[in-house]
């Protein structure tokens, strides 16, 4: 694939399992509550681990024929590998030979977070076998090898019947659900650190572009879902992610979230809320990703949610501060049908509820998204073929464009329109509406272009994109290639979204947070704006 010379990614993320309520994601998937709570403390244990950090990056899913078992099978390794790293490799690291020393990381290993998961896992899931690995005398059994031979040698076979186990559990998990391969390789992804997912997907980008941004969106998911994440939003991800962007040298820009939920549970003063609101400020980023699905709407809200809502977005559009959200019917739904809470209706209600607000610096994820299932029926979105499907009532996509055309600062990014991924058929029927709509010209009534308002998004690490993102920015690509699409590329690939994003104002806020060199590449992509 031929590089382009620069792209924006304006829809990424790239936070790990530890800062999300896993087993509430697994549960709203469909997997029991007992496996989903298993899996998430495994991933919890698993997570960032240094041990695993070359065998997560070399792993990869090529084809869909036999995904699920390679992942699960994968899945299964990691932990064996991690067992080996308590009782094998940190000995090694001291000596190897000295009994002290061999007790001591047989308590470490008794202790940790790991094997107590792998004993509750054995409750549900595990054999003779297993139950023989898990117990003291066995692993104190395992230290009598002598100094001349190699750890891994000795170690080969010792879990077999852990190997199985975590295998049985996750085949039994992932029995009935829909993109299993998908689903369970996010969770494996997940298992990288935050360093490892910028790492794979950097990798990518290198491919794709001679240089590159990648728009990152953190998720307050901890009130919707009756499980916590393994890290506070305010108090770690912050930190963390801060520290991530500013590894990055420029590269990634990120966005933090905004769930109102939170602050109604507190009874929150409007002072609670604006500390809240600069805190994620004060850390550099650029805007909030407000998430429909996890309970709350723009506008229309129960009124003591509706308050939190106001005051929220009314502090974005004082401050010009760009305000990102999901908008497809689906998502990470707090409850069935939670996803509706995305219909750009409400938006429309949020926007006009004042003069102030219909400035504010909004942008569409997916830009209201592909075929969807709504109320019983099929709405095609993006992949309209006739101008009924496209005017259809429930049509988010139409919906979108529209606002996008009314308001000077709405946008939309492209991501996620999974379904062009293998389909020669959607991918026409995309390009064909893209072409009808990025041409329209301005009206009285509508009077900004789309071709000014839509970028490039990919919603890489999702699950649907997890493993397909190469396909998916090469099917994109081909489209703008096209004689007809050429004259909007460099508006849908970086323009529009440094333009959403108000590069400038960003640089300015952002002097103080950042080092030298993050800023001094930000000030480099400038340029691209001329």
């Amino acid at each position: 694939m031929s590089k382009l010379p620069f792209v924006v990614d304006a829809h990424t993320h790239l936070f790990n399992a530890r800062y999300v309520p896993l087993q509430g994601i697994l549960e709203s998937w469909g997997v029991w509550k007992i496996p989903a709570k298993l899996i998430s403390k495994l991933a919890y244990s698993l997570t960032a681990s240094s041990t695993l950090k070359e065998r997560l990056e070399s792993f990869s899913v090529v084809t869909k024929k036999g995904a699920t078992e390679k992942i699960c099978n994968e899945f299964a390794h990691l932990v064996c590998i991690e067992i080996e790293h308590y009782l094998v490799e940190e000995l090694l690291a001291d000596g190897g030979r000295k009994p002290e020393l061999v007790e001591a990381y047989q308590e470490q290993f008794i202790n940790s977070e790991l094997y107590s998961v792998l004993k509750e896992i054995h409750q549900y899931y595990g054999d003779s076998e297993s139950a023989q690995e898990l117990e003291l005398d066995y692993i104190k059994t395992k230290w009598t090898f002598k100094a001349e031979g190699h750890a891994q040698d000795k170690i080969s076979g010792w879990f077999s019947g852990i190997h199985k186990m975590i295998e049985r559990m996750l085949r039994k998990s992932l029995e009935f659900l829909e993109d299993a391969a998908d689903k369970i390789d996010f969770v494996l992804n997940m298992l990288r650190s935050e360093v490892g997912i910028l790492k794979r997907l950097k990798g990518y980008y290198d491919n794709f572009s001679e240089r590159y941004v990648l728009f990152h969106y953190m998720m307050d998911m901890a009130y919707p879902f009756d499980d916590n994440p393994k890290y506070d939003f305010y108090d770690q991800q912050l930190e963390r992610m801060t520290a991530l962007e500013n590894f990055s040298d420029g590269i990634v820009l990120g966005f933090s979230a905004f769930d109102p939920l939170r602050f109604v549970s507190q009874s929150s003063s409007d002072r609670v809320l604006r500390d809240a609101i600069e805190k994620s400020l004060e850390h550099g980023k650029a805007g909030f990703k407000f998430y429909p699905p996890m309970g709350y709407k723009p506008a229309g809200n129960e009124p003591n949610v509706e308050r939190v809502v106001d005051y929220f977005l009314d502090f974005c559009v004082e401050y010009s501060i760009p305000v990102f959200t999901h908008c497809t019917p689906e998502g990470f739904q707090a409850y069935k049908g939670s996803g509706l809470n995305s219909d750009p209706d409400y938006w429309e209600q949020a926007l006009t509820k004042s003069e102030q607000r219909e400035t504010m610096r909004l942008c569409f994820g997916h830009a209201g998204g592909g075929k969807r299932k709504m109320n019983g029926r099929w709405v095609k979105g993006w992949l309209s073929d006739t101008e009924d499907e496209w005017n259809d009532p429930n049509n988010y996509a139409r919906k979108v464009v529209e606002l996008c055309r009314r308001y000077q600062h709405v946008y939309c990014d492209l991501s996620y329109l999974h379904e062009i991924v293998g389909s020669k058929k959607a991918q026409a029927s995309l390009a064909k509406r893209l072409e009808i709509e990025l041409t329209r010209e301005a009206t009285t009534d509508k009077p900004f272009k789309l071709a000014d308002k839509m970028m490039y998004g990919s919603d890489w690490h999702m699950v649907s994109m997890v493993n397909d993102i190469e396909r998916y920015f090469g099917q994109i690509k081909a489209i703008f290639e096209t004689e007809k699409m050429q004259p909007f590329a460099d508006r849908f690939y970086f323009k529009n979204a440094l333009k959403y994003v108000d590069l400038e104002a960003y640089i300015e806020r952002a002097e103080n947070v950042f080092s030298q060199d993050y800023i001094a590449r930000l000030k480099e992509i400038r340029t691209y704006l001329m």
